[in-house]
């Protein structure tokens, strides 16, 4: 595939914006029909290792799925099952006061993002934690030692949801989450540059943020969001990976759930529940949108479209992105993948509406060229 039209609207805004690192990856079935990378500063290989932060997410569920489908752990448990202190969720009234939650949180709460968590990683129960080099379970047990945002199962919320799935899931293998996906996923895909915590700095691209001025200004290159601990693996945002890597994970989520050797890591029916809308439309708080636009409703840890689009996107497509700028797409329907990469911090600033916008770019190449 040629893909004049993407090839040419990437390198356009790599100059315009400015950015210094930006890849992206295209498939039809386990073929690689399109890879074009770039930089401002002029160098990039495709082999860089970038913070995949939320792109995370997709990775855990799946891990979870696993489990529901062997009849470990079901949607309706309740997640005091697996973490008792779960068993004392509270609100505050309007004086302050602690109130208990009159609902119980399941572990479909967890995967649909409506548990009533917050995203707010520097409490003083977690700041203790990080303090005392707690564990994946201990920072999870730290997310209900504050008020929950509203009572589990009456809206949406983007929170650490997932990172709470992930400690469930370590209680009930026994094992690390971390080591639970290298089993799950990485080992069986061949992902030998993915993991947690595995930072090498001469393969990790720099870390940059976008400012609202559209300045892009160098970070520490082992920023994390707070949960910066080598025995806490986030389930929301803990991997690192390459490209190459885990565009193995997107080629198999678009083929049904098997990768090209023939492993199987998770069933079809499984992603059907997956990308099924669980939220018909994202009920917003005021700090968070689906910034890949409208049309998407909530799935199982995925946005999910609902309205197809006359350049080709099917309903059910579905993906993430992740807060340095990365990107999973999975249509099904045609058993496309598209996966991008960047390592830009409060990427919206600069980069709001572009994921889409290149998407649209790739499909109208692909259909120019026959392939769609």
């Amino acid at each position: 595939m040629q893909g004049k039209r993407t090839k040419a609207y990437v390198d356009k805004l790599i100059k315009e914006k400015g950015l210094p690192y930006f890849d992206v990856s295209v498939h039809c079935g386990y073929d690689t029909v399109l890879r074009h990378f770039n930089g401002a500063k002029g160098t990039a290989t495709g082999k860089e290792q970038i913070f995949l932060y939320s792109c995370t997410k997709p990775m855990t569920v799946v891990c979870a799925m696993k489990l529901v489908e062997q009849g470990l752990l079901h949607l309706d448990d309740l997640v005091e099952k697996y973490l008792p202190e779960y068993a004392n969720t509270f609100l505050l009234d309007e004086n302050g006061n602690k109130v208990p939650t009159k609902n119980k949180m399941t572990i479909l709460h967890l995967f649909t993002m409506s548990g009533g968590l917050t995203y707010d990683m520097f409490t003083e129960p977690l700041e203790e934690i990080k303090r005392n080099d707690g564990d994946t379970i201990a920072f999870c047990q730290g997310f209900v030692k504050t008020p929950l945002s509203f009572e589990p199962g009456t809206r949406f919320q983007y929170s650490l949801c997932h990172d709470a799935l992930a400690g469930v899931v370590e209680v009930i293998t026994g094992k690390r989450f971390s080591e639970y996906m290298k089993e799950c996923i990485f080992d069986p895909l061949g992902m030998n540059d993915s993991g947690f915590h595995n930072l090498d700095e001469e393969k990790l691209e720099p870390l940059y943020a976008a400012a609202p001025n559209g300045m892009i200004v160098p970070l520490n290159s082992r920023q994390t969001f707070g949960m910066h601990d080598t025995r806490y693996d986030s389930g929301g945002a803990g991997v690192i990976s390459c490209i190459d890597d885990y565009v193995k994970f997107a080629k198999t989520m678009a083929c049904g759930g098997v990768w090209e050797n023939g492993h199987r890591i998770i069933k079809e029916e499984t992603i059907e529940q997956i990308r099924s809308a669980k939220h018909a439309g994202f009920e917003m708080n005021n700090t968070f949108s689906c910034v890949q636009g409208t049309d998407y409703g909530y799935g199982l840890g995925v946005r999910t479209r609902l309205k197809e689009t006359e350049w080709g996107l099917p309903v059910g497509e579905y993906g993430w992105d992740g807060a340095a700028g990365s990107y999973l797409l999975v249509d099904p329907v045609h058993k496309i993948s598209i996966v991008m990469g960047m390592q830009i911090l409060q990427w919206p600033n600069i980069f709001r509406g572009e994921h889409i916008q290149i998407v649209q770019c790739i499909y109208e190449d692909l259909k120019e060229e026959g392939l769609l």
